[in-house]
């Protein structure tokens, strides 16, 4: 938890940081927020909603937040999966019947399923410039690209590519399973119980409100990009929202965490949220992020989540439309969500919003170590005493009945009485957990440093299944 001096410092620098980014990119307006523990913290706003009026962005400014919208479009599928209404593995044409009639990729592809259209692994071709323009598609137009498009440019399950129009099938699926339309059951399912009350697929509705025009930058000269209306395939990109409305969602997503035994109050089960932000299809893909390493990345559910040295596991996903970038950046074990709402056609907020998570994390306070569970307490201090000792003989109550038979005792009392000559006598400095049934510990010897990794079984009483140890010379 922040300070409120240490917030406020940050805040300051993050606000510089994000008036110059708008000046870099040439960006009429952003607006953003900051998420921290179930809250919105902290809102930036700069630049114009309307170039031509000189109207500004403002804390309620409504923007387009494009492919943003399919985490959404992920959870509403996974809350009728949780009501038994649909299987993920199930083929898509148990739920559109018009998709039966398509050729398959090959004779020998398997079926197109919801899992493969949520995880961009059905085959199709990446098609953000072609889907962008298609918002405002009517169900008729929907049929008639099921019926004599070209769909497939590879097999399904094969690999991961980009596709918008598996979201947007993924909407007819959401819209014949609810009995609704999409739009609706959203609204029904999310909107309103999380009090998103300036959120809409619309608009053309929304425009008449405050709402921040699209814009492109030609050779100097600003001109507004064409809105595109509410349609059929809203379920890949149609969002309209605010600061204040989104930092809810990112809330509710981010209330997942930890997992705990609570009772559940959001509009989905929290194990459902969690769900979605395994890995699926990795993608490998390098960000747009100031010439830092590429993260290693994977597509989960309508979120992608990557792993880096400073930050650790993060989920994100950007958004894109014609006048219009955006990005999320949700830090679950820190309970931070970033997000940055942008009117200019496709730039790069992720650097932003990567940019902004690293000030947070330079300005908190090291979060408190996680408390080790009892039983892996148990096995570390049992350890120690057998390095003590140099014998496993006295700590056979914590062993599981695999470990003397995969090391005779001989072996291991060897390996303990090598490891005391070589760095001493030596004092337990800290356990540090994977989980409850899983650990590393350091052991501060005479002449170095004693690590070890432990790893429980999954018996009534844990005991030790495998014991990893290393020396390190001082």
């Amino acid at each position: 938890m922040f300070t409120f001096a240490a917030m406020k410092s940050a805040f300051a620098e993050i606000d510089a940081a994000c008036q110059a980014f708008v000046q870099q990119e040439q960006i009429p307006g952003l607006a953003g927020g900051i998420v921290q523990d179930g809250k919105l913290v902290h809102v930036i706003t700069l630049g114009l909603a309307d170039v031509e009026v000189v109207r500004r962005v403002e804390a309620g400014t409504a923007f387009r937040i494009a492919s943003m919208t399919k985490n959404m479009t992920c959870l509403a599928l996974l809350a009728l999966r949780d009501r038994g209404l649909l299987r993920l593995d199930a083929p898509l044409s148990d739920y559109v019947p018009q998709f039966a009639s398509v050729a398959p990729a090959t004779r020998d592809s398997g079926p197109v399923t919801l899992r493969h259209l949520m995880t961009h692994t059905a085959g199709f071709v990446t098609d953000d410039p072609w889907g962008d323009r298609l918002l405002g598609m009517t169900p008729a137009e929907l049929d008639a690209l099921i019926a004599r498009g070209t769909l497939f440019a590879r097999p399904p399950g094969v690999a991961f590519e980009y596709s918008n129009l598996g979201y947007a099938l993924l909407g007819r699926v959401l819209t014949n399973v609810s009995g609704e339309p999409y739009q609706a059951f959203i609204r029904r399912t999310f909107l309103e119980p999380l009090g998103m009350t300036r959120t809409t697929f619309d608009a053309i509705a929304a425009q008449r409100d405050d709402f921040a025009f699209g814009y492109r930058l030609d050779e100097g000269t600003w001109s507004r990009e064409r809105i595109e209306p509410d349609g059929e395939v809203g379920a890949m990109g149609g969002l309209v929202t605010t600061v204040p409305d989104y930092g809810r969602w990112v809330a509710f997503l981010l209330g997942a965490w930890p997992a705990r035994d609570d009772p559940e109050q959001g509009p989905a089960r929290r194990a459902t949220v969690r769900e979605m932000a395994l890995w699926h299809a990795p993608t490998f893909l390098p960000e747009a992020t100031d010439g830092r390493e590429p993260a290693p990345t994977a597509y989960s559910y309508g979120l992608m989540r990557s792993v880096d040295a400073k930050l650790g596991w993060r989920l994100h996903h950007s958004g894109g439309l014609p006048g219009y970038g955006s990005h999320v950046l949700m830090l679950p074990d820190r309970g931070w969500g970033v997000f940055a709402f942008a009117n200019k056609t496709y730039p790069q907020v992720a650097r932003l919003t990567l940019s902004v998570a690293e000030m947070l994390h330079d300005a908190a306070p090291k979060p408190a170590p996680a408390k080790p569970s009892a039983a892996l307490m148990r096995a570390v201090e049992a350890v120690v005493a057998a390095y003590a000792a140099g014998r496993v003989a006295g700590i056979g109550s914590v062993l599981a009945g695999n470990f003397l038979l995969d090391m005779p005792a001989r072996f291991r009392d060897a390996e303990l009485t090598a490891l005391k000559k070589r760095l001493g006598d030596g004092n337990l400095e800290g356990v540090e957990p994977i989980h409850a049934l899983a650990g590393r510990f350091t052991v501060v010897c005479a002449r170095g440093r004693l690590r070890g990794t432990i790893t429980l079984s999954p018996d009534a009483e844990p005991g030790i299944q495998k014991l990893v140890l290393t020396a390190e010379d001082a």
